[in-house]
């Protein structure tokens, strides 16, 4: 007779893909993959992989831009992704005149994109498991995103990034341009990073759940 069970069993999350996002072997390699796609090496590029929806708060980073060009002078955003306000801010750079944004639309490029870049910035106003998120920091990058749950379970503040209020604008511009003036800062993230965000790889986490699940069929 089948025992009952009632122990709660965590996981980490229901294992995320990771084979393609691994960070670039070595500087020259980041080097190449900018060269390749149109940028300098001393670019400072800031991601952000989501969809044009309300939620994920483009809003935020539109809004603290001329701030950021001020701060930091080869700044390059990069915005990965489609949805319905896509057209809305493109139309806005361009009435704007708003410098140095790249939409990329959909693309199958993400790790590439990830690679090449220096911090990945996450603004959104609610979340799940943050699958972009942990995508980027396998491949090494520090990370400045809005203090909410889902973000909170990935990042602990001030060892894999910063933690920000999004009602609070500056906390960006803030941990934005600490991240540009310390370079070593990056590095040392982007390493924990890469490493912490393993746990929830497939590889790691369905060995884990066909244990769970042996265990409640004995």
């Amino acid at each position: 007779m089948r025992s009952s069970h009632s122990e709660i069993h965590r996981i980490d999350g229901v294992g995320v893909d990771l084979e393609r996002f691994y960070p670039a072997s070595s500087e020259q390699e980041k080097k190449a993959l900018r060269e390749s796609y149109g940028f300098s090496p001393d670019d400072f590029i800031l991601l952000y992989t989501a969809e044009f929806i309300p939620r994920k708060n483009h809003e935020l980073l539109f809004s603290i831009l001329p701030q950021l060009t001020e701060k930091i002078s080869n700044l390059q955003i990069v915005l990965c992704g489609k949805g319905p306000l896509l057209e809305q801010y493109k139309h806005f750079t361009q009435e704007k005149n708003v410098p140095n944004v790249l939409f990329t639309g959909y693309t199958a490029e993400v790790a590439d994109w990830c690679r090449l870049s220096d911090v990945l910035i996450m603004p959104s106003f609610q979340e799940g498991l943050p699958l972009a998120m942990i995508e980027a920091m396998a491949t090494g990058l520090p990370v400045v995103a809005s203090n909410i749950r889902g973000h909170r379970d990935i990042v602990r503040d001030g060892e894999h990034g910063f933690l920000c209020n999004v009602s609070q604008p500056t906390d960006f511009i803030r941990h934005i341009t600490l991240l540009h003036k310390n370079p070593s800062l990056r590095q040392e993230m982007g390493a924990r990073n890469a490493i912490a965000a393993r746990k929830f790889s497939l590889c790691e986490v369905l060995p884990r759940m066909q244990e769970i699940y042996t265990e409640m069929m004995k």
